[in-house]
């Protein structure tokens, strides 16, 4: 672990430097409430060691190169309440991306925007009761970064009180120029094109969808926030429920850029 934290620490800005060290400062503190000073189910080795693991995984991003921004992340790390019947303490982690440099005004309006939408997110926790006791991830996948856009994958997971786990995953793909703005289907397909038919009848073919399932995945096809831009093409995820039974979770599917030639928009942003 020292080894990824020291690596990663001349690569980034001062205000990087600042927020690599705070998050570590807080895994640690938290790190030793839930394996320490606890009983928990499982033992204080296991525990220490899935803590290291998961703290070890989100050093991989701590800073990372992709197009011209280098990437950070801000980790923030708490333990507030605990289970009703077990006394166990919960498990507070949300991690989001920021770009750490070069840094611009508009680069500075996405790292806002970003930190925004965690904190609407998170209105949203336990179906907008923010006072039940619960678990809380949240964690994030770049997909893709050029001069003109950025897209990432924000993936939250939660248990609620004595609930099952519930999972759901959400692009935000932001324009960067001329302005910052969100991403429209217009600026990637040609209106009236029929892409909204071939996007459905492509995941319904390839996912062998239930004729029950037919209506959520014509909607999610359609939804930018289930769009990820990778070098392959474009990926749609469909969230536990969506495409298939709420047990086979998130689900998956890319269709290859070059099947959607003649329905992309002229300036789609299509990672090269």
């Amino acid at each position: 672990m020292a080894q990824r934290y020291d690596a990663a620490l001349p690569l980034l800005s001062d205000p990087g430097k600042t927020f690599l060290r705070t998050g570590q400062e807080e895994w640690l503190k938290v790190a030793k409430v839930l394996c320490l000073d606890n009983k928990r189910d499982e033992g204080a080795t296991s525990c220490l060691r899935r803590q290291y693991a998961d703290r070890l995984d989100d050093l991989r991003s701590a800073a990372t190169s992709i197009g011209p921004f280098v990437f950070s992340r801000i980790d923030h790390y708490t333990s507030i309440g605990e289970q009703e019947v077990t006394g166990i303490p919960l498990e507070q982690h949300t991690g989001l991306p920021r770009i750490d440099h070069p840094i611009s005004p508009t680069a500075e309006q996405w790292n806002a925007a970003i930190v925004r939408s965690a904190a609407t997110a998170r209105a949203n926790w336990c179906f907008g009761d923010t006072g039940t006791p619960s678990d809380q991830f949240v964690s994030f996948r770049l997909h893709s970064a050029t001069p003109d856009f950025i897209n990432v994958e924000m993936l939250h997971t939660e248990q609620c009180a004595a609930g099952a786990a519930s999972m759901t995953m959400s692009n935000m793909t932001y324009l960067l120029t001329p302005a910052l703005r969100r991403l429209k289907t217009e600026d990637l397909f040609t209106p009236d094109s029929g892409w909204e038919t071939f996007l459905r009848d492509r995941a319904l073919a390839e996912l062998n969808g239930d004729a029950s399932f037919a209506d959520g995945i014509g909607k999610d096809v359609r939804d930018p926030a289930a769009w990820s831009f990778t070098k392959e093409g474009l990926l749609i995820s469909f969230n536990p429920g969506e495409a298939d039974a709420m047990a086979s979770g998130i689900i998956e599917m890319t269709v290859p850029w070059t099947d959607l030639h003649g329905l992309l928009a002229p300036a789609a942003p299509i990672p090269r």
